[in-house]
């Protein structure tokens, strides 16, 4: 019983891994995901708070960093001591 579990894991985690592949997101910046082996879909919500859902073989651009990390990269951000450069 146990044994049939992980097989059903494996596929889902096949598509998982597909669908992070995709749309290029690393492990450590998903918040959750799932799989829905009805449908064949994975859901994954990402630290920067994106949704996406993903079907085996879908053609999907890739995300942003903002949307991926949740940070802006481009931001500009105050000194941490002393007075700001003019």
């Amino acid at each position: 019983m146990a044994e049939d579990k992980k097989e059903k894991n494996t596929s889902g985690d096949k598509l998982l891994e597909e669908a992070l592949k995709a749309y290029g997101i690393d492990k450590k910046y998903v918040l959750g995901s799932r799989v829905d082996e009805a449908a064949g879909e994975a859901v994954i919500v990402t630290a920067g708070g994106k949704k996406v859902r993903y079907k085996s073989g879908d053609k999907v651009q890739p995300l942003g960093s903002i949307a991926i990390t949740g940070i802006n990269p481009e931001a500009k951000r105050k000194p941490l001591t002393g007075a700001a450069k003019k």
